[in-house]
């Protein structure tokens, strides 16, 4: 059996809804409720912000990598807005923005394949409105898990 380091698992958990999330926003069966798809993206935000915790509590990590983390998110916007995004979903409002942008989810638009002799697919566009501009909720966090790539990478971590 092989040791895996902790942060690993929570990175692999973060990949997995990173999945999902790319099925809904490709298009998957429709054979669940909407809010279900809803859950499946606060889901992702939710365990890649929460990467830096495993990083910062794995033991077997150096302790320079794991004192690294915080000031990584903070030169990362996107990790940034993937912590308020997180933060507010945790605490039903963000009292405090890491990112100072305020980012929170905006338009939703589903699109519905009824195509004749398959299966009913559905997918989901999110939009993350920030006092900016409008990001499209797929692609910020394609772009964390980017950044979180590339912090491992850098510390040999991956």
């Amino acid at each position: 059996m092989t040791n895996i380091p902790a942060y690993r698992i929570q990175y692999d958990r973060m990949k997995r809804w990173y999945d999902r999330f790319a099925a809904i926003d490709q298009g998957r069966p429709h054979d669940t409720p909407s809010e279900n798809y809803l859950d499946e993206i606060y889901a992702f935000f939710l365990n890649c912000y929460h990467l830096k915790d495993w990083l910062k509590n794995d033991s077997t990590l150096a302790v320079h990598i794991q004192q690294s983390v915080e000031p990584y998110i903070n030169s990362s916007r996107v990790l940034m807005l993937c912590a308020d995004i997180c933060n507010s979903l945790k605490h039903l409002r963000l009292t405090g923005s890491r990112s100072g942008e305020n980012p929170a989810f905006g338009r939703k638009q589903f699109a519905v394949d009824l195509g004749t002799g398959v299966t009913t697919s559905i997918s989901l566009k999110y939009e993350v409105v920030t006092d900016i501009d409008a990001v499209d909720a797929f692609s910020l966090a394609t772009d964390c898990v980017a950044a979180w790539e590339a912090f491992l990478r850098a510390n040999g971590l991956l």
